[in-house]
């Protein structure tokens, strides 16, 4: 059994505290107050990274006809996700749902919500493990990947200080997808006096080993 430490303040508690949501504690909510003196433009950045998602995943769905989606750093599952917007358009829509966090895990379940036409799966997966991401059985029982899918990363690539690494973590991605696919991420970017401010130098964090 996985110890959640809600004692403990989480970022994905801490992101769904300031999308409004549910899953969070007292140590997230006062995490959040700490961290919004240095960076108070953090939660309209994070308001906005979640409209882009929606934004985005209507337009795939719509004007490009997308009917498959590979969420990679899901995160908590606030509501409206990724797999409700895509099949409020087309309910044949088909998403899996990669996260190797124990929180975003024990939350899993709301992520399976699909709709009678369409189907979600979860894959416990770090982003930088894609053998394990396109090996795993659910993938493929998902998706058709021989079809066009649409990869997102939304809100993760910040978390990588090698750029190197990161490009070859999304080229380990992509490449597997068929023609036709489409990349979509989103990161977010503190203001030039943000960064000045923050006590402890830029970045404050190293690479999530949780996503």
């Amino acid at each position: 059994m996985t110890d959640l430490r809600t004692d403990i303040a989480h970022s994905a508690r801490i992101y769904d505290y300031m999308l409004g949501g549910k899953d969070n504690f007292a140590a997230d909510r006062a995490a959040a107050a700490e961290i919004v003196k240095h960076l108070p433009t953090l939660p309209v950045s994070m308001r906005a990274n979640r409209d882009f998602m929606l934004r985005m995943t209507r337009y795939l769905v719509r004007e490009m006809g997308i009917r498959q989606f590979l969420d990679v750093g899901t995160g908590l599952p606030t509501s409206p996700n990724l797999h409700e917007a895509a099949q409020e358009i087309a309910p044949e829509t088909r998403v899996v749902y990669v996260d190797n966090d124990p929180i975003v895990l024990a939350h899993a379940r709301a992520l399976l919500t699909s709709s009678p036409e369409g189907r979600t799966a979860y894959i416990d997966a770090d982003l930088r493990d894609s053998k394990t991401i396109f090996e795993s059985a659910r993938l493929h029982e998902t998706l058709n990947l021989s079809r066009p899918v649409a990869l997102t990363l939304i809100a993760i690539l910040q978390f990588f200080i090698d750029e190197d690494e990161a490009h070859e973590a999304v080229r380990a991605l992509v490449e597997p997808l068929a023609p036709g696919s489409v990349l979509a991420r989103s990161r977010w970017c503190p203001t030039p006096s943000e960064r000045a401010r923050w006590p402890t130098g830029w970045p404050p964090t190293g690479p999530r080993e949780s996503r």
